[in-house]
């Protein structure tokens, strides 16, 4: 049962991040409206960062999709509480983030939360059949 939904999980977030990566470095100034971040002060600088962001988190996607596909349930639990963290530490950055507060900041700091509690939900379960 773990498996199954952390597998599920692992690709489900893989396709949420890489297709933020894939905006991030397509259309950054699209992102950055979205999140509400200001591009008052240095635009050329934001959205080079936001770029590079979009360029580091590819690779995780696809890290993301390959141990869904490959990995043992132990390694599966292990890439279960390494995204709790990874989501809980991406949706605290958020809601830190200079700017107003706007829809997709508030959409990706729900969607944060809701994977936090997923993968949490698929951990407890684990401890539970032990």
């Amino acid at each position: 049962m773990l498996d199954r939904q952390m597998r599920l999980l692992l690709r489900i977030g893989a396709a949420i991040i890489g297709l933020s990566s894939l905006t991030a470095l397509a259309i950054p100034t699209a992102l950055a409206g979205a999140l509400g971040l200001p591009l008052d002060l240095d635009p050329d600088v934001t959205l080079w960062n936001i770029r590079v962001s979009g360029a580091i988190l590819l690779p995780l996607a696809a890290f993301m999709a390959l141990a869904a596909a490959f990995f043992p349930e132990r390694a599966l639990r292990q890439s279960g509480a390494i995204m709790v963290c990874f989501a809980l530490l991406l949706a605290v950055l958020l809601a830190l983030a200079p700017g107003p507060w706007s829809w997709g900041r508030i959409f990706f700091i729900a969607l944060g939360a809701l994977f936090i509690l997923l993968y949490a939900k698929a951990l407890r379960a684990r401890l539970r059949h032990r």
